[in-house]
């Protein structure tokens, strides 16, 4: 959408530069909305001024981390009652497996645009309970907006592949009453190779020297001179290299803040370099599980009852989790330099993980992805309009300052309906690049850190500096579009993705457009389930703010 008022009007302050009737929607982990709406409140309009300066008609929100009592409290804080705005939320009340509050998505959108929604749309009781997947109904189509369930280093990969099953069959019945599917949302998946960073893909070891003998695959970048000589030296380090890490070991040691001088206790991977000298590889670890869990070398796997299998039968366990010899690119590097006193240089490194590297997604939640766009026919709108675009990534390790590095991954999507997206979806104004070329990892660097307005955080300690406004209005852009949405790092460890959608010569919403207040729906407006005591003194917003603009409502066939 353009914008909810007539051009040239302003609203909350912000004034509307076109009143071209599309319809944009937005998809963020907020990592907390309590935290995070919090942080908008401070700058001018509030949370209503943000929705009209990114332009926003759907906002799908995952990450909430309320619960509905909480949310029914807080409402006019939380943003649940935006003049102009329904918001619909499915929050986790502590019945799964998972404690109250975790977890939860939210949908906000413009009034006249929905018809009802459903915060219990996978007929599962144990996987609705975990409030992870919301439905909204626009009449043509429905909007899931999902939080995919993680891993957790394998524990949790049969519930998330119960839930991805779930959904998949939800959407199905979808499409079978009529309806075109958008799914948008924390996947928690990766759907290329070039979704990770470089340094953070997986390599099959072992098989690497055979695969350069082979050459490049159609398409695919070949190898450089010294990329090649790198793998001649890791082939032949690496018999070495995994019996050093089948002996590994995992023991606790002391970090100290510089600047306080507090001392905390972190957990080490340790392994014998070829020199004899015990060396401690890998990044410290919070928890002895995850440092237990590193650098694992001959295959991992996980049963439908969530035990772990290690190297033998891991091919005949239910869920493959790591091929045997496979360390990320980062991880592989530094075993040569530490282990075996081999350098192998950056540029030869990314070569390699260029041509060579793989997902870093499970196989079968791989598959899963694969069978959604290529079997049901959705698209990757993102990768659709910007195939070549280079380590534009949506989440970081914010705790190591990996967003100033651009270090990341892109996790969260928005996933169409093929031919609704060959009938709706518009590129828009691009992606951001601050004078780059935009498929270019500079311009992705500088889009991550508004060209370096915003400021790593100290790691003497002191938590991230504070955003200011300059850093604030920086996420803001004149026009919308398909892609990323950089928002600041204050406000969550993730970033928006966009969907940008034009009428065309069908309409996008269709009559009925009024709020059906069924029972699913009413479940997904706690907000609304009691009068609170400032229901009584607050004004309600004038009837005109509620809908879309005349030129929209027509537009979107609307009368």
């Amino acid at each position: 959408m353009a914008a909810p008022a007539a051009n040239g009007a302003k609203v909350h302050g912000v004034k509307v530069i076109s009143a071209v009737p599309d319809l944009h929607l937005m998809s963020w982990n907020v990592a907390g909305w309590k935290t995070t709406s919090e942080h908008i409140r401070r700058f001018k309009g509030g949370l209503a001024a943000f929705l009209e300066r990114h332009h926003v008609d759907v906002l799908c929100i995952q990450e909430v981390k309320l619960s509905a009592k909480v949310l029914a409290a807080d409402a006019l804080k939380l943003g649940a009652d935006i003049p102009g705005f329904e918001s619909f939320w499915a929050c986790n009340e502590g019945q799964g497996a998972q404690r109250q509050g975790l977890n939860g998505v939210a949908t906000f959108v413009r009034q006249g645009l929905v018809v009802r929604a459903d915060s219990q749309p996978l007929n599962d009781s144990e996987l609705d309970s975990e409030g992870r997947c919301l439905m909204t109904d626009h009449g043509t189509f429905v909007v899931f907006n999902v939080y995919v369930p993680n891993s957790a280093g394998g524990m949790r990969l049969p519930f998330k592949m119960r839930f991805l099953s779930a959904l998949r069959a939800a959407m199905a019945s979808a499409r079978k009453a009529g309806k075109a599917v958008i799914l948008a949302g924390d996947l928690n998946m990766k759907a290329r190779a070039v979704d990770s960073h470089w340094m953070m893909r997986p390599l099959e070891v072992p098989r690497l020297r055979g695969l350069v003998a082979r050459g490049p695959e159609p398409r695919g970048p070949a190898i450089s001179a010294d990329a090649s000589v790198a793998v001649d030296a890791i082939s032949a380090s690496w018999p070495s290299v995994a019996a050093a890490l089948r002996a590994k070991e995992h023991r606790p040691f002391e970090t100290k803040n510089s600047r306080t001088g507090q001392t905390f206790q972190r957990w080490g991977v340790y392994a014998k370099a070829r020199s004899g000298e015990v060396i401690r590889i890998g990044p410290p670890h919070d928890v002895e599980d995850c440092a237990r869990a590193s650098f694992l070398v001959d295959g991992v796997a996980i049963e439908r009852d969530c035990e772990v299998v290690l190297g033998a039968g891991y091919a005949d366990a239910t869920f493959l989790l790591q091929r045997p010899g496979v360390l990320s690119a980062a991880d592989l590097g530094e075993c040569m330099k530490k282990l075996e006193g081999v350098e192998v240089g950056p540029a030869a490194l990314k070569s390699i993980s260029d041509a060579f590297g793989d997902v870093g997604t499970p196989p079968a939640v791989r598959d899963w992805l694969q069978s959604v766009l290529h079997e049901d026919g959705m698209v990757d709108s993102f990768a659709a309009f910007y195939p070549h675009a280079e380590e534009r990534f949506t989440c970081w390790d914010q705790y190591k300052n990996k967003r100033h590095e651009n270090m990341g991954s892109r996790i969260d999507y928005i996933l169409v309906d093929k031919a609704f997206f060959e009938g709706h979806a518009r590129q828009g104004a691009g992606l951001d690049s601050h004078g780059r070329e935009p498929d270019s990892p500079p311009a992705a660097l500088a889009a991550a850190t508004f060209d370096g307005l915003s400021q790593p955080s100290s790691f003497a300690g002191g938590g991230m500096p504070p955003l200011h406004e300059d850093e604030f209005f920086a996420q803001f852009r004149e026009k919308p579009a398909t892609g990323i949405v950089y928002t600041p790092q204050q406000l969550s460890d993730h970033i928006a993705v966009s969907l940008l959608l034009s009428p065309s010569d069908c309409r996008l919403v269709a009559p009925p457009v009024t709020l059906v207040r069924d029972a699913a729906t009413q479940l997904c407006q706690p907000h609304r389930s009691a009068r609170r005591i400032t229901d009584f003194f607050l004004k309600r917003p004038a009837p005109a703010a509620a809908a879309p603009p005349a030129a929209k409502r027509a537009a979107l066939g609307v009368a």
